[in-house]
C-alpha cells in the first residue's frame, strides 16, 4: 500500500487523495455538538456521527442533526448519522447519597423504584429483577467494580452479599452476567426514539443488548411499520450474543464489538478473542465490523494517547475492523478534535504496516452470489492491471462492501445516486462515496464516474479503472457486470 499522500482543493475544501481507509465514528455530545466543532471533527477525519439516545431529549438530537447536516454542506463531505438506541439498560434508582458497600455485608436490591435507597436497601429501574435472577448468581454494579452474590429472592426483593466492595451512587449501571434477561431488547422508549430518529433521517441504527437474531428482525419490522428501513448494527455486549454470533451477524447489516458491557459480562481475558472472532465472522459474510469503547479513553483528559491505546487501535485494524469508534473522547472530552486526528493517524499507520490485512474465507452463500464473483474479479483485475481505482455503482451497498473486504491497494469509489446511499458508505472500509446521476446506460455510468472523480482530482489522466455495476439498473438486479476503462482526462458528453 502506498505511504505517500497527495492533496487537492475542491471548491475550497482540502481533500486527501490517498485517504485513511478505516472509518471513524465519533459520538456527539456536549464537547462536540457546536457547528464549529462539528466542522472541525469532519475535517479531522470523522466519517460517522453517533447520537447516543441514552442521553439528551428529542429536541436536543434534532438540533444536533441540523448542525451535522450544515457541517456536511460546509465541508462537502457526506456524513452518516448512527442512532444508538439505549436498550433495556438496568440501573440503580435514586440513593440519598453515594454509599460504600463493604465486602461481607448484605444489601437488598428491590424491583421497586418509588423510594430513596441507602446502604441497606436500593431501588432499581428493572421491574423484572426478582424474576430474572436466582440464588448464587452474580450481580455487578458500577461497570463491574462492585460484585454481589444473590442469597435470597423473595417477592420483589433480592437479598445479596457483597463480594467485592466499593462506592455506588444513583443511576449506576447493573449487569447480570449469569442471568437470562426476560425484558425485550427494545423498550417503549426505544420505540419512540426509533420513530423519531427515522423521521430525522438517520442513516444507521445500532441496537443495544442484542441477544438473538429475533431482536434484529423485530427492529427491522418496526422500521417497516414506519415506512423506512435503514441498516442495523447489532451491538455485541451480552454472553447470549456471543453464543449466537453467527446467526446475529447473518440477520444484521453489521456488528459492533461494544467492549464496555461485554468486558463486564464476560471475563476480561475473553474479550480480545471475541473481538477477533466477531470481526472475522462479519467479514466472511460481507458485513460491517465496528470496534468500540475506550479506544483512546485517556484522551478524554489528555492530549496524547497511552502506548496501550495505540496498540489497541492498531490491533483492531489488523483484526480487520471496518470502523473504529470514539465515545467519551469526542462526546465529553477535553480534546475531541485531537482525538479524531489521533485516531486517523493511528489507523493510517496501521494500514501501511507490512502485510496488515488478511482476506476472509467468505461464507458459502456469499461465495455463490453474483456480487461476490464480480467483486472478486474486480479486485484481481485491478491488481493485474495496476488499476488506480475500482468504482462500484450500488443501490444497496453490497458491491462496495464486498470489494472493500478484499482490502485492495487501489482506491474504491462507491457510486450512488441518492444522498442516503452516499452517506451510508461512510461506514464502508476504504470506500470513497461519489454521488452521480442515475445512469441510463453503461456509457453514461462511465462518463459520470470519470467526470466526478476528475472534478475532485481523484484520478490521473491515462489511469485504468475497473467499474462494476448491474444491468439493468434495477434494485432487484444483482451486480453482474465488470468493465475496464482508461481515464481520458477530458470531460465527455
Amino acid at each position: 500500500m502506498q505511504n505517500s499522500s497527495a492533496y487537492v482543493r475542491h471548491e475550497g475544501v482540502v481533500e486527501e487523495t490517498h485517504q485513511r481507509r478505516t472509518k471513524i465514528i465519533g459520538t456527539i455530545g456536549p464537547a462536540s455538538s457546536s457547528q464549529e466543532t462539528l466542522e472541525a471533527l469532519i475535517r479531522a477525519g470523522l466519517d460517522v456521527a453517533r447520537l447516543n439516545f441514552s442521553h439528551g431529549t428529542h429536541e436536543d438530537h434534532r438540533a444536533v442533526v441540523e448542525r451535522i447536516r450544515a457541517a456536511e454542506r460546509a465541508t462537502l463531505k457526506p456524513i452518516a448519522i448512527l442512532q444508538d438506541l439505549q436498550g433495556p439498560k438496568i440501573r440503580l434508582g435514586r440513593l440519598a447519597e453515594a454509599v460504600t458497600l463493604v465486602a461481607g455485608a448484605e444489601v437488598t436490591l428491590s424491583a421497586e423504584h418509588d423510594f430513596v435507597g441507602d446502604v441497606d436497601r436500593m431501588p432499581t429501574t428493572y421491574d423484572r429483577l426478582a424474576k430474572d435472577v436466582s440464588v448464587r448468581e452474580r450481580v455487578l454494579l458500577n461497570d463491574g467494580r462492585v460484585a454481589l452474590d444473590v442469597l435470597e429472592v423473595k417477592g420483589t426483593e433480592v437479598r445479596c452479599k457483597v463480594v467485592i466492595g466499593g462506592k455506588v451512587s444513583s443511576n449506576k449501571g447493573i449487569n447480570l452476567p449469569g442471568s437470562q434477561i426476560s425484558a425485550p431488547s427494545m423498550t417503549d422508549k426505544d420505540l419512540e426514539d426509533l420513530e423519531f430518529g427515522l423521521s430525522l433521517g438517520v442513516d444507521w441504527v445500532a441496537l443495544s443488548f442484542v441477544r438473538s437474531p429475533h431482536d434484529v428482525e423485530q427492529l427491522r419490522e418496526h422500521m417497516r411499520s414506519h415506512g423506512r428501513v435503514v441498516p442495523i448494527i447489532s451491538k455485541i455486549e451480552k454472553p447470549e450474543a456471543v453464543d449466537r454470533l453467527e446467526h446475529i451477524i447473518a440477520a444484521s447489516d453489521g456488528i459492533m464489538v461494544a467492549r464496555g458491557d461485554l468486558g463486564v459480562e464476560l471475563p476480561a481475558e475473553q474479550v480480545p478473542g471475541v473481538q477477533r472472532r466477531a470481526i472475522r465472522m462479519a467479514r466472511e459474510r460481507g458485513k460491517i465490523a465496528v470496534v468500540a469503547t475506550q479506544m483512546l479513553m485517556s484522551m478524554t483528559t489528555h492530549a496524547r494517547p497511552t502506548h496501550a491505546e495505540v496498540s489497541d487501535v492498531a490491533n483492531a485494524v489488523f483484526d480487520g475492523a471496518d470502523v473504529v469508534m470514539l465515545s467519551d473522547e469526542t462526546a465529553m472530552g477535553d480534546f475531541p478534535v485531537k482525538a479524531v486526528e489521533t485516531m486517523s493517524a493511528l489507523a493510517n499507520a496501521a494500514e501501511t504496516a507490512p502485510d496488515p490485512f488478511t482476506v476472509p474465507e467468505f461464507a458459502d452463500d456469499v461465495r455463490k452470489s453474483h456480487a461476490w464473483a464480480i467483486s472478486h474479479a474486480a479486485v484481481v483485475t485491478a491488481r493485474e492491471m495496476n488499476a488506480v481505482a475500482i468504482a462500484s455503482w450500488t443501490q444497496g451497498g453490497l458491491g462496495p462492501r464486498l470489494i472493500a473486504n478484499w482490502r485492495p491497494h487501489c482506491q474504491i469509489f462507491g457510486c450512488a445516486s441518492t444522498d442516503e446511499e452516499v452517506r451510508r458508505m461512510g461506514m464502508y472500509w476504504g470506500v470513497r462515496p461519489l454521488k452521480i446521476g442515475p445512469p441510463t446506460s453503461v456509457e453514461s455510468l462511465v462518463t459520470a464516474v470519470e467526470a466526478t472523480a476528475l472534478d475532485r482530482g481523484l484520478l490521473p489522466e491515462g489511469g485504468t479503472i475497473v467499474i462494476t455495476t448491474k444491468m439493468p439498473f434495477a434494485p432487484s438486479q444483482p451486480t453482474n457486470m465488470l468493465k475496464l476503462h482508461t481515464v481520458s482526462g477530458k470531460r465527455r458528453g
